[in-house]
């Protein structure tokens, strides 16, 4: 029955976006108040905040709450225009490994990852106790991301299921629009990402359509760096405005590759949730490497501030 694949589709949605937000926010919290320090020591150069950027987002998965974090320390003065710049690039890219994460469908990891999550919840040493967290996290993302699978395929059939599909699939215009919509409306590219996975595992979309979607959903979720800056000083503003142009100018590569980008993903793999991973990756490189050697003559330009002290 399509409402009962909706509304199960729905659940497992809202189970996949919980286990995301529990891990990311459960690992910034065990980060403590050091973690605005480490992005300070680890981008002097607009190079090392690309790989700090990277790395950081690669552990939390969650390239909004890195943004966010550039936002408040550009605004603070803590670091300068094109140390945050860096870092936003290097979070863009460093989401892509959910996507590479899930591509590899460990949903068969889920319980094994949630009893090991419950029995680190009871044992008496704190440090361990704090691992507890993420862990399971970590296994609701993937207990709902198996069955967000399941019942999307269940809705094969449903007429406005099919309608939905065909209307992202009849123009790229339209699968852009969709992927932007469905990030600002989930405030989370990953999420969207996860989406587009489970439709491809069941064979609901082509290559060129999920890779339009994800595009869209990296657009989307600017929003949340362009709320955050509101009432900022200019250099925050300036840094959420830059996570857009990034990824206007990753869309604008991609579109103008796009047939070597579909070969590109076609040659890395042979399935498509992975081709879909690896196209994400492929485009979020093209765009870091274009305008990581521009970021500081870029500052320069606009005016960059004075390295903090």
């Amino acid at each position: 029955m399509p409402v009962a694949g909706l509304l199960r589709a729905a659940f497992f949605l809202l189970l996949f976006l919980f286990g995301l937000h529990w891990m990311s926010r459960s690992l910034a919290r065990s980060a403590g108040t050091s973690f605005k320090s480490f992005l300070q020591r680890m981008t002097r150069t607009p190079w090392r905040g690309f790989f700090t950027g990277f790395l950081v987002t690669a552990l939390l998965q969650s390239s909004s709450l890195t943004t966010v974090m550039v936002v408040s320390l550009t605004n603070a003065g803590m670091i300068t225009t094109a140390q945050g710049w860096g870092v936003i690039i290097g979070a863009n890219v460093g989401t892509t490994i959910t996507g590479q994460l899930l591509s590899f469908n460990p949903g068969g990891l889920a319980w094994l990852l949630l009893g090991v999550a419950l029995l680190l919840a009871l044992w008496p040493l704190p440090g361990l106790r704090r691992a507890a967290a993420p862990l399971g996290g970590c296994a609701l993302l993937l207990l709902g991301l198996e069955g967000m699978t399941a019942a999307l395929s269940s809705l094969r059939e449903a007429p406005f299921f099919s309608s939905a599909l065909q209307f992202a699939a009849a123009a790229p215009w339209r699968g852009l629009l969709a992927g932007i919509f469905a990030a600002v409306l989930l405030q989370s590219s990953s999420a969207v990402v996860g989406i587009v996975l489970g439709l491809a595992r069941g064979g609901l979309l082509t290559l060129p359509v999920g890779v339009i979607m994800v595009i869209g959903a990296d657009l989307g979720t600017c929003s949340t760096a362009l709320i955050a800056a509101v009432g900022m000083k200019g250099t925050a503003r300036r840094a959420a405005w830059f996570h857009l142009l990034f990824n206007l100018v990753s869309l604008l590569l991609a579109l103008a590759f796009y047939p070597y980008l579909l070969q590109a993903a076609v040659r890395s793999a042979a399935t498509l949730p992975r081709r879909l991973a690896n196209a994400h990756l492929l485009y979020n490189l093209l765009g870091a490497a274009v305008l990581l050697p521009l970021l500081p003559p870029l500052a320069r330009l606009l005016g960059q501030d004075k390295p903090p002290a």
